[in-house]
């Protein structure tokens, strides 16, 4: 099977391949992204939420609680000289948490469940006292019955200085609007 190679901006990509891809425009909507059936969303439909600052008690008690007491979180001393980290950092899990609770819409609605994540990278440490916010976006969507959708959702996860500190995308249930 030969290969092929798509070239083209990226609101060309997306056009064409039928996936959302970083750079592409971005709609945003009046509502939240979750309060919309799958026949409502637009890739590239993009919520941005508000901001999180993680503490040095949230990473202590996010340590106590899911055992993950790994040294990078825990220990200042040890983790002086590591080569990447500059002190004590935050852990993924988190990090992942705290976005996930910035840009999950509560009451009942379309969204009906997240199935899972896919392409995961926690890109940059996130440090105690550090700021983060939530990028969602519509990247693709696939009919799975008269009933149900599945919508993959681009999430980055930014500092206040705007560097990613980690990315991946959140595959969810979304209900249909009933026929007619």
């Amino acid at each position: 099977m030969q290969r092929t190679a798509l070239q083209g901006s990226p609101g060309r990509i997306t056009s064409l391949a039928g996936s959302w891809v970083r750079g592409a425009r971005q709609i945003v909507k009046d509502k939240h992204p979750f309060r919309y059936h799958y026949e409502e969303l637009d890739l590239g439909q993009t919520f941005i939420t508000g901001e999180r600052t993680i503490t040095l008690d949230d990473i202590e008690k996010f340590a106590h609680l899911t055992g993950d007491t790994f040294y990078a979180h825990m220990d200042e001393e040890a983790v002086k000289g590591h080569p990447f980290f500059k002190g004590r950092v935050a852990h993924g899990y988190l990090v992942l948490s705290y976005a996930a609770g910035l840009f999950v819409d509560p009451p009942p609605g379309p969204v009906l469940a997240n199935y899972g994540l896919d392409s995961l990278r926690f890109v940059k440490p996130v440090d105690p006292g550090d700021t983060i916010k939530v990028r969602l976006t519509v990247k693709e969507k696939f009919p799975r019955s008269d009933k149900l959708g599945e919508v993959t959702w681009d999430v980055e996860v930014t500092t206040a200085t705007g560097e990613t500190a980690a990315s991946y995308q959140l595959l969810t249930v979304t209900a249909r609007l009933p026929k007619s």
